[in-house]
């Protein structure tokens, strides 16, 4: 298997476990603050073909660095995704920039009510070595 079709299903991959994380950990208050919590569903509204780390570097020297970076952000009502902070990063500032820039892309279906915060690790492997 190529190099590009490992990345490719790597990818694929992450952005599985970040939709399924994101329906099993997303909860959001409902406008009565007396009632019980409901699950926002994530539901990515990314095109097929996005790269969910179009800005990491794929020239660093990735067997140096932590490929399992922690991450939190926020997933507003809109679908947009801000407040990302590196809580845990890979040891290089442009890899951990990248992170940053591309989290900021990703887009989920607007749910009015619905403001998420999560913090995950997320696993950088863009098939080197």
């Amino acid at each position: 298997m190529t190099s590009v079709s490992q990345m490719t299903i790597k990818l694929t991959t992450l952005m599985v476990l970040f939709l399924v994380a994101g329906v099993l950990l997303a909860q959001a208050p409902s406008g009565d603050h007396r009632a019980t919590k409901h699950v926002c569903q994530l539901v990515s509204a990314n095109p097929p073909d996005f790269n969910p780390f179009q800005f990491v570097p794929k020239v660093a020297d990735f067997t140096k660095l932590n490929r399992r970076p922690k991450v939190s952000f926020v997933v507003k009502e809109d679908g947009s995704v801000g407040n990302v902070k590196v809580l845990k990063g890979t040891g290089s500032p442009k890899v951990d920039g990248g992170l940053v820039k591309s989290i900021r892309t990703w887009k989920y279906k607007p749910q009015p009510g619905c403001t998420v915060e999560s913090s995950m690790s997320v696993l950088i492997d863009i098939g080197q070595g």
